[in-house]
């Protein structure tokens, strides 16, 4: 399985418009009047010190979170808004999550209505001058396949608009952007232009070696999807069309055929998966946050294969996006041998 590989070019064309990006923000600007220079700051370094007043980075749910932390390296106090092992999909803000919302210097989000309980709040804070960075809107973006009608087709789209309307097309947009370390690679050079614009702060070094970090999980990653014989995919709920599209796996069948886990389980699609995974021979079924664990559960025992727990829209035991995608990646394919 090597098709991982045929997006190689495009990793290398991030890396070098990041380094291009960084580069020219590197020299600062100079003040026509005075003919003195105002050049940005060094990202400092962390340390084990607590941070001091530095400004606010508003991010929606907990591994985005962690993405983004890894981008700043401490130059920002980076905030989650949505708790770690709690769904992004149904969340409802608090008062108090408005109003970090309102007065975060700048906020991070997925779009695609992944944070739908979140949308008015961030239109509101954009409206009012807030930086609202939507992820969706620099990435390659996929269609969502209902796996379990075999007549359907995917294709992508490159920079889809989080908040466009579809009421015109026959396509939907997968909002799990996060699932493939190369989707997410193609976001950090706006990403890091927009937050070194809004903190005032040179992230040059920091962006690079983050963007190294990804290309370098993504090819160990997919190394290790390379020695399997064959990929596919039993899932809770439509979530891992970006992590498929990546490594050469196949998802043949969802619990919840829909990409949102508002979305409830039904007798008849139950039977299909369990139809699915007897003719395909499956390994294992992976759930996850919003697949009811009792249905989940009798679908794994009615066709005698384990059912494993990922984490998908969570960090869980890991303190990075790194380790995340990593073990998300190594729990999928030691189940796949």
């Amino acid at each position: 399985m090597t098709k991982h590989r045929t997006a190689a070019l495009a990793i290398t064309l991030a890396l070098s418009t990041l380094g291009l990006s960084c580069a020219s923000d590197d020299a600062g600007t100079t003040d026509a009047a005075s003919g003195t220079s105002s050049e940005t700051t060094a990202a400092p370094v962390a340390t084990d010190a607590p941070a001091i007043d530095l400004p606010d980075v508003v991010v929606t749910y907990s591994v985005l979170g962690a993405f983004v932390e890894q981008l700043v390296r401490g130059a920002a106090d980076v905030v989650t808004i949505i708790p770690d092992g709690q769904d992004p999909h149904d969340f409802e803000p608090s008062p108090r999550d408005i109003e970090l919302i309102n007065n975060a210097t700048v906020v991070v989000a997925n779009g695609l209505n992944l944070e739908e309980g979140l949308d008015d709040a961030l239109a509101t804070a954009a409206a009012n001058g807030t930086t609202v960075f939507y992820i969706a809107d620099h990435v390659t973006v996929l269609d969502i396949v209902d796996v379990n009608d075999h007549s359907a087709h995917g294709h992508s789209h490159p920079g889809a608009q989080s908040d466009h309307s579809h009421d015109d097309h026959e396509h939907s947009d997968d909002p799990h952007v996060w699932l493939s370390p190369a989707t997410m690679l193609e976001a950090v050079p706006a990403l890091t232009t927009v937050i070194s614009a809004a903190l005032t702060v040179d992230l040059t070094a920091a962006s690079e070696a983050f963007a190294s970090e990804l290309a370098a999980v993504d090819v160990e990653l997919g190394a290790l999807f390379d020695e399997l014989s064959d990929c596919q995919l039993v899932t809770g709920h439509n979530e891992l069309g970006y992590f498929a599209e990546r490594y050469d796996c196949t998802v043949i069948a969802a619990i919840l055929s829909s990409p949102s886990t508002t979305a409830e389980e039904s007798a008849s699609n139950v039977e299909f998966v369990i139809d699915v995974i007897k003719t395909h021979n499956a390994r294992a079924v992976f759930t996850s946050l919003g697949t009811s664990p009792a249905v989940a559960r009798q679908v794994a025992d009615e066709v005698g294969v384990p059912l494993v727990e990922i984490s998908t829209h969570y960090l869980g035991t890991t303190a990075s996006y790194i380790e995340f995608i990593r073990q998300l990646g190594t729990t999928i394919a030691a189940n796949l041998r």
